[in-house]
């Protein structure tokens, strides 16, 4: 699994603050116009594309040996992903995956072979981008974060990260706390641990969505919810209110009673521990903390998304996690013509 990369970085290169709320009077915006990517043929005319320079070929291949099966299986997932670019295409050629589009779509056509594991997890303890690591006040008044408007329950407020502390004691292990301590999240090192599991208790680094900021750190209780627990997504600009561009999940039937009970309890806890990470392929997207339970099968992930960004994670949420791990092994630009 690679290290999750924010569709949007390139666009909005600043530390966003990033919300993830039950959802109420967002409407959805303009789309791009797309054609749906189905089996690409060999030999097969190709759209020209002089305003975006071209095109560019992106060959994909696993990180391990692939069955047809597996590469099949990716290949689809990859072609709903692909629904929205235009003119993009997905082949498969033996144990590899060729994808096909505009040269001004070349980081969002490579972001198409990443995994897509959505999972969420409790938060037992934070480490602050320069800060210190978080612990859980002993005040009963700790702050518990604040509702917001229409009702809504859930936030990532930076004001509500504690500047001090030292452990999460009795929340891991000693081997997961040395874990925790020396983590890396300053880029210098794959932060993601390719053996971690749903059930297992993790660390892991923020991205730049993270309101907490890039080198924030996290030690991560077992995933309470799962990709397969939200029904659909889709990318809305938000004309009521002002989060613009996100993404709205609806949970199927058993992802919103599970939504219900563990916001319902993360809502009594204190700071960090009121908070849970929505972590994608590894990282930390956003952190929002709870102050109660949240029961309508909704949820809102608002940012710096612009409609673009909004899509690719849209797109890639819907189509689902792929069945292996890819890796990008040769991309090739085709002049316009």
């Amino acid at each position: 699994m690679r290290p999750f990369r924010p569709w949007h970085a390139a666009v909005i290169p600043c530390v966003a603050m990033v919300s993830l709320s039950g959802c109420a009077g967002s409407a959805s915006g303009p789309k791009d116009g797309a054609s749906a990517a189905g089996p690409a043929h060999s030999g097969s005319a190709l759209p020209s594309d002089t305003a975006g320079g071209g095109r560019v070929v992106v060959t994909f291949t696993g990180a391990s040996p692939l069955s047809a099966d597996a590469v099949r299986q990716a290949a689809d997932r990859m072609r709903k992903r692909a629904e929205h670019l235009t003119g993009a295409e997905v082949e498969e050629r033996g144990d590899s995956i060729v994808v096909t589009g505009r040269a001004a779509d070349k980081d969002r056509l490579e972001e198409l072979g990443d995994t897509g594991e959505l999972l969420f997890r409790p938060v037992l303890a934070l480490d602050a981008a320069g800060g210190s690591q978080a612990t859980p006040s002993p005040s009963p008044t700790a702050p518990q974060g604040r509702a917001l408007t229409r009702g809504l329950g859930l936030r990532t407020d930076p004001s509500a990260v504690p500047s001090a502390g030292a452990d999460a004691s009795g929340a891991a292990d000693a081997a997961l706390q040395q874990r925790f301590t020396a983590l890396d999240c300053s880029g210098k090192q794959d932060p993601v641990d390719r053996e971690d599991r749903p059930q297992d208790s993790v660390v892991a680094c923020a991205d730049e969505n993270d309101a907490t900021g890039r080198d924030s750190k996290y030690l991560l209780g077992p995933a309470v919810l799962e990709g397969t627990d939200v029904k659909s997504s889709k990318a809305e600009f938000d004309k009521n209110g002002a989060a613009g561009w996100l993404v709205q999940l609806d949970f199927t039937s058993a992802g919103t009673a599970k939504f219900a009970e563990v916001t319902g309890r993360l809502s009594t806890n204190q700071s960090p521990q009121n908070q849970f990470a929505i972590v994608l392929d590894g990282a930390v997207v956003s952190a929002p903390y709870v102050n109660q339970s949240i029961t309508g099968g909704q949820a809102q992930i608002a940012g710096t998304f612009d409609r673009r960004s909004a899509e690719q994670l849209a797109a890639t949420l819907n189509a689902g996690a792929l069945p292996v791990d890819l890796k990008v092994s040769e991309v090739t630009t085709l002049p316009a013509g």
